[in-house]
């Protein structure tokens, strides 16, 4: 019953993921951010535009989550699995929701930052100085044994 349940649960957020792909693909809305000033052409414009597509962005987050998933089974899954593995893929998991959150917040300062018309050198260091609060409020509530 529940494995049903889970399949099914499984098949509905794949089919809304697919929407979500053939929906932002079809290029419906166009808009261009201002805020934020743009550099000269380069080289680089090729990445910059896989990195702007939705279709890719979302494909992406799909390849991801199914891995946070697959990474998931095989930890909390136990039967069959050597101890080592589930060890590696505890570690895993841990690591790689750390490395989302921290990329995710510094992302979001320096956009932010840069979008309040900061430079980039600017926009790095509010990023870089929310990760070291973070980094000293864990290592505070470490010392004080609340973690």
């Amino acid at each position: 019953m529940a494995q049903t349940v889970l399949f099914v649960g499984f098949l509905l957020g794949a089919a809304l993921l697919a929407l979500i792909v053939f929906f932002t693909g079809r290029g419906r809305r166009h808009y261009t951010v201002t805020a934020v000033p743009t550099g000269g052409g380069s080289r680089r414009d090729t990445g910059r535009q896989w990195s702007k597509d939705p279709t890719v962005l979302s494909l992406v987050f799909l390849l991801v989550t199914f891995g946070f998933g697959a990474i998931a089974v095989l930890f909390i899954g136990g039967s069959g699995i050597p101890d080592e593995a589930t060890n590696v893929a505890g570690a895993a998991l841990v690591t790689a929701t750390v490395s989302v959150v921290v990329s995710y917040l510094f992302y979001g300062t320096y956009h932010a930052a840069r979008g309040r018309g900061l430079k980039r050198s600017q926009a790095a260091l509010a990023g870089s100085w929310v990760i070291g609060a973070l980094f000293i409020i864990g290592v505070t509530l470490r010392l004080l044994g609340l973690l």
